[in-house]
């Protein structure tokens, strides 16, 4: 089968999980023997990069090109709002790269199309492939089609003028998807919710554990207990909450550790705050073999979201290598974690609620091996593998 993933990152650029799991799809759908060819953006270097570059990389013919935009999507964090504004229309309605990919698909002429995030590409990606009379499988990863930020936030308005306006435009675009596929009913719901892919196929698969993860550690709790945070250093990640809520608790029989994703400014920040407390330790960007191996090493792991999570990598990779975690409540979080058995859930933004449950695992550190091992035992069979046949399958 001739297989076209497109996705608005691809390494080495790259943001989230979304990229890394186009990555890893691409290249098992390769081993599985699928010819398989890549399309995604680039940032701006040279005047050269309007054209689109054609490499082989790891044996899969990739794509690379820039998309006239205002910015590439990477330059995002650095834009005001009212830049941020115009250049998502542009994303919405951008023909200049949908005629790109039109020409790329009319010459790789691919049974399937996978697409993964496509902000930052184009919106009209869904129309083109259509047609082309191409089937079309997308994966959904986070609410960029309900919301232009990507993000839905504790406490705040979900339905406001601006916002349905958005829905309504981008349930139009993407109306003519033959196969969605999202990763948690949470999310999934969200979208049927507001009215999205009543013509679609309509899937849950959840994401695969990474490779490097899939073996099964049985550990004993250290003295002082190894808490570690793993996640963007953002504000809407909740990490500035947890470091304010740890000055309330006096005990000092753990280590906080805070690994974040790279973005060096908010590492530094983070430094700042957190050279008050011995408790705590910062790590800036690391490989993610070392941040398995921290996961590893760890006795629990926190996942403080004030956003609503779709399936947040840090407690998949967590439960693989046999540590639980006390994560808020919220979006697709209490999917993949059973409260009291995986890991323990919290009321977001709950001080109190969070403080008694951190409370009532630093007491019990044999109940965190117990909880490890449950929630190995539910995450070990979801290999990449059998997502991407699963995926295909379709």
């Amino acid at each position: 089968m001739k297989i076209t993933i497109i996705t608005n990152l691809y390494p080495p650029f790259v943001r989230g999980g979304a990229e890394y799991l186009a990555h890893q799809v691409a290249g098992e759908c390769a081993r599985q023997g699928h010819t398989v060819s890549i399309i995604t953006t680039v940032p701006w270097q040279v005047v050269r990069s309007f054209r689109t570059q054609l490499q082989v990389e790891d044996n899969l013919r990739v794509y690379r090109f820039y998309p006239l935009n205002l910015y590439h999507y990477l330059s995002a964090v650095k834009m005001p709002l009212w830049i941020r504004f115009f250049w998502q229309i542009k994303n919405m309605f951008n023909w200049p790269a949908a005629l790109v990919i039109k020409h790329i698909l009319q010459t790789e002429q691919p049974d399937v199309v996978i697409s993964f995030n496509l902000i930052g590409v184009s919106f009209l990606v869904p129309w083109v492939v259509s047609n082309l009379k191409i089937k079309h499988i997308h994966t959904l990863h986070d609410v960029q089609l309900l919301h232009p930020s990507g993000l839905f936030l504790w406490g705040e308005s979900r339905n406001s003028l601006p916002e349905r306006i958005y829905q309504k435009i981008t349930r139009w675009l993407f109306k003519e998807i033959s196969v969605v596929v999202s990763p948690s009913q949470w999310l999934l719901q969200e979208h049927l919710n507001a009215g999205f892919f009543s013509n679609s196929r309509q899937q849950v698969i959840s994401n695969p554990v990474p490779v490097v993860a899939q073996s099964h550690y049985v550990k004993k709790p250290h003295t002082a207990l190894k808490i570690t945070y793993f996640g963007q250093f953002e504000k809407h990640k909740g990490v500035f909450w947890l470091l304010s809520s740890l000055v309330k608790l006096s005990r000092q029989d753990f280590k906080l550790h805070l690994i974040d994703g790279g973005r060096r400014p908010r590492v530094e920040l983070v430094q700042r705050l957190a050279q008050y407390d011995k408790r705590v330790v910062v790590h800036g960007a690391t490989s993610q073999i070392d941040i398995i191996k921290q996961l590893r090493e760890s006795d629990l792991v926190i996942v403080p979201s004030f956003c609503y999570e779709n399936a947040p990598s840090a407690i998949t990779m967590a439960a693989l290598v046999g540590t639980p975690v006390l994560a808020s409540r919220i979006g697709g979080i209490p999917e993949m974690v059973e409260d009291g058995k995986t890991g323990w859930l919290f009321t977001p933004g709950d001080e109190s609620d969070f403080l008694t449950k951190l409370g009532w695992c630093l007491n019990n550190p044999n109940a965190l091996t117990t909880a490890g091992f449950a929630a190995q035992e539910k995450f070990v069979g979801r290999t990449l593998k059998s997502y991407a046949k699963d995926l295909l399958m379709l």
